[in-house]
């Protein structure tokens, strides 16, 4: 998430929105042929909850649903993704979303039914974008999509402009809306500027991991094929972790499955970050902005060179993001960080603003300035 500025944070969401998507979390261990499901908060189905052998489980479901879980199960890999309806015998329906992991489970997560779904007009929220620059040569990698709300006077407002009232952008069913925006600016950046292979990134919540709408409007995004495969990225934070690892790995695998690609935002800013690290099939990091800007002092220094190591290692990439001036950058440079994010290289803009902003950063990338 953005950090050069603190009004732009997550949207908050109570457990009382998990509890309401009635989602389970599951996971089967081929070697032994067991399942495993579990609620996300208080008992959705308690007839299947619980750990199954697969031979016992199947008679839960109704005469189709089993063969195809079976064949599922049987077929998947590294590389693909279940998602398929599944009824129970006693007339419940359900979708089941998941993956292989690299540990070599199957997990991933259980609709009982499809979560509230919430929609926003355009013209109340809107999508502004923060570029994202590539710290090696200064030219423009991706934008980082926010959430801003369109007032009555044409005015875009933030979550600090609800000071002491309840703010739209606390729902969280306007991630959806803010997906679909961020995906439409990048299939057009895409037409337009093919060379510059931009990405686009857009915040999740821990809530909205776990809503089928969420889930359902991603897999329409990429299947419209109008952008590259993982060029669309979701920055997840340690707190989804800290709340319930095992539904946010189950979760995170089963979203980074669809096409999409996973960033690690916040980094080290909890103590789980290398567990969370070591789960989740993630293509990059974003340091916490606090320990950015702590850079210069030897035990900062040191840490945040030996995170950039580690997460080349594994073929990750690290961006520093709330860069308010360009003090820190020749340091970041040093130990090789690959991006860089905020105010001393640009503030959040519009639609409109940024492809003009890419226009202008590409006429002078070809006059080679």
């Amino acid at each position: 998430m953005p950090s050069a500025s603190s009004d732009d944070q997550s949207f908050i969401v109570s457990d009382h929105a998990l509890d309401a998507a009635r989602t389970c979390v599951w996971e089967f261990t081929p070697e032994t042929q067991s399942l495993r499901i579990r609620a996300r908060g208080h008992p959705v189905l308690p007839q299947i909850e619980g750990d199954w052998k697969l031979s016992d489980f199947l008679p839960l479901l109704d005469g189709l649903s089993g063969p195809s879980f079976v064949a599922a199960l049987g077929d998947i890999d590294g590389h693909e993704r279940l998602n398929l309806p599944l009824g129970l015998s006693d007339g419940e329906t359900m979708r089941l979303v998941g993956a292989r992991s690299e540990d070599g489970q199957v997990r991933g997560l259980l609709f009982v039914s499809q979560a509230e779904h919430y929609t926003a007009s355009e013209s109340q929220l809107e999508a502004v974008f923060q570029p994202i620059i590539r710290l090696s040569d200064g030219s423009i990698a991706g934008f980082e999509a926010l959430a801003r709300w369109r007032s009555s006077e044409g005015k875009l407002q933030h979550a600090s402009d609800f000071t002491g009232q309840a703010s739209p952008l606390s729902n969280s069913g306007l991630a959806v809306e803010m997906l679909t925006q961020s995906a439409n600016a990048l299939a057009d950046w895409w037409q337009d500027f093919p060379e510059l292979k931009l990405f686009v990134q857009v915040n999740l919540t821990g809530a909205d991991l776990f809503r089928a709408d969420v889930l359902t409007r991603i897999d329409e995004l990429v299947a419209a094929d109008r952008f590259p495969v993982n060029s669309l990225r979701l920055e997840l934070t340690e707190q989804m972790a800290l709340r319930d690892f095992d539904a946010g790995v189950a979760a995170a695998t089963a979203l980074q499955a669809s096409g999409v690609a996973l960033v690690l935002d916040d980094f080290g800013s909890g103590h789980s970050s290398l567990a969370w690290l070591s789960a989740i099939p993630a293509v990059g990091i974003k340091f916490d902005p606090h320990l950015t800007r702590l850079a210069g002092t030897p035990r900062t220094d040191a840490i945040l060179s030996t995170m950039t190591q580690l997460a080349h290692s594994l073929d990750m990439t690290v961006t520093a993001e709330g860069i308010e001036d360009f003090e820190k950058v020749q340091f970041l440079r040093s130990i090789e960080c690959d991006y860089v994010q905020g105010f001393a290289y640009a503030h959040p803009m519009t639609r409109d603003k940024a492809k003009r902003f890419l226009i202008s950063q590409n006429s002078l990338s070809n006059l080679g300035i």
